[in-house]
């Protein structure tokens, strides 16, 4: 446009001339979008590109103005836009065939070919014919001043474009490090996977040993467990018989004190032999209950009776809280429930010095039966719970150390209070005492007035007949 000089003054309406580049950014933006939306739409594409540079010429054409009438030869017309088209579809096809650089700078040479055909046919198809009569409108621009607004636009426009691409080169970059290093991450990945298989490997060969090695000794403890406890028996059963003199006098009395402590000691070691074999049994897995049904008043009354002579020899006073009336009688291995109210009460006996006090109790909390033992003993560092609980576990506490065992008795009753599907728990304090307590789930109860063979033969009044009429064992100081 600015290339034409006519023999007239020539202006240009800015708003048609703004338009025209509108015009051609948004058809050719067209058909870029058309090229690209598949294979074989990028000649279709080039056409609509090169008829938007029709459209860009003509209505620039439109914002000229000059004092005369302007014509249009409408085959040239014509002609040229079919340039604009022709050509414009054959450069988005050779870009599209050949995506090298020949195929880019051939593409952009044809393109750039269609724009200048495109305009010098249509500049020909142009006539003028003067009518000095006709003036020039107000809102024109000279085309000094437009040239100067052209070349502005287009140096913005190649600085934009050399932006674009250094940021898309730098992006490139990045997108170039970043893949080697997210590359370089999952290979890292990879291999710490491997390592953790590998490490999972040896774990569970090493977890399948360890069961190996618990079953044998298991197995062991139960064997030699079992030996001993024959020629044990025998110990005890000839020590009773020279304790008693039933073949004849031993003469000197210190032979008598002599059985006695053997039998003592052999009763002790079995007792020692008992706990380790029925935790060997619980730990492989073979130890079943017997249920059957458990008045819980009797057994403990039968426990007290056996223990009440330790207590007596410890200076301990024992006391007991009758349990009430409704009462249930529990589901359970009876021999088990009593073993567990044993261990506690010896456990309570032992570590309480005198005087003391040791209390059983049972009630219902809730839907569970309860059972405690507590005393006004030595106590336990809550610290140290976890570790009065493990097997063979021992308290490394002064006055506690002081005594003898194996360290299965709070943990041999906790395993078997969950046999019977129970839990069982400690509250102590150090020089204030401990309370064990053995819970027992509802599925473990049995209705009151219910028994196994008949469910309505039982009587659930304990006043009827007290198995706790036993007389209260009072320390001997007092």
């Amino acid at each position: 446009m600015l290339a034409y000089r006519p023999d007239l003054p020539v202006g240009y309406n800015l708003d048609l001339t703004v338009l025209s580049v509108v015009i051609a950014v948004a058809i050719i933006w067209l058909g870029c979008a058309i090229s690209l939306s598949g294979a074989g739409w990028a000649a279709i594409g080039g056409a609509v590109a090169g008829a938007g540079i029709g459209a860009m010429h003509y209505t620039g054409m439109a914002a000229m103005h000059a004092p005369a009438n302007v014509a249009y030869d409408p085959l040239t017309v014509a002609v040229s836009l079919v340039c604009g088209v022709v050509l414009g579809a054959c450069a988005f096809h050779l870009r599209e065939r050949r995506h090298d650089l020949r195929g880019d700078v051939g593409a952009a040479a044809v393109f750039a070919l269609a724009i200048v055909a495109l305009h010098f046919t249509g500049m020909s198809a142009l006539t003028l014919e003067p009518g000095m009569g006709l003036p020039i409108p107000f809102q024109v621009t000279s085309p000094e001043w437009l040239a100067v607004a052209v070349a502005a636009v287009t140096l913005m426009i190649i600085g934009l474009s050399l932006a674009g691409s250094v940021m898309d080169q730098h992006l490139a970059e990045r997108k170039v490090l970043e893949t080697e290093r997210l590359r370089q991450h999952v290979v890292e990945l990879e291999a710490t996977k491997q390592e953790l298989e590998a490490t999972g490997a040896s774990l569970r060969d090493a977890l399948d040993r360890a069961a190996a090695s618990n079953r044998a000794k298991s197995q062991f403890l139960a064997t030699m467990s079992h030996e001993l406890r024959t020629p044990l028996n025998a110990v005890i059963g000839f020590s009773e018989l020279l304790e008693l003199e039933l073949h004849g006098a031993l003469g000197d009395r210190r032979y008598r004190d002599y059985a006695t402590s053997i039998r003592d000691s052999g009763a002790h070691l079995l007792a020692l032999i008992n706990d380790v074999l029925d935790f060997a049994k619980i730990d492989a897995g073979r130890l079943t209950l017997a249920d059957d049904e458990v008045d819980i008043p009797e057994l403990f009354a039968a426990s007290l009776r056996i223990v009440q002579g330790a207590a007596a020899d410890a200076g301990l006073e024992l006391r007991v809280d009758r349990p009430s009336a409704d009462l249930p009688r529990l589901r359970a291995d009876e021999r088990r429930v009593k073993q567990i109210v044993l261990n506690l009460l010896s456990n309570a006996i032992k570590f309480t010095p005198s005087p003391g006090t040791v209390t059983i109790a049972a009630r219902r909390r809730g839907p569970d039966l309860i059972m405690t033992v507590s005393d006004t003993g030595i106590g336990i560092a809550p610290a140290d719970f976890d570790k009065a609980l493990e097997p063979f576990g021992q308290i490394d506490n002064r006055l506690a150390r002081a005594y003898e065992g194996t360290g299965l008795g709070l943990p041999l009753c906790k395993q078997l209070v969950e046999l019977h599907g129970g839990s069982l728990s400690l509250d102590s304090e150090l020089g204030r005492g401990t309370t064990v307590t053995a819970i027992f789930p509802a599925e473990r109860q049995m209705p009151c007035g219910a028994s196994k063979a008949d469910q309505s033969d039982v009587v659930c009044d304990r006043h009827v007949t007290n198995p706790f009429a036993l007389p209260v064992l009072h320390s001997r100081a007092a």
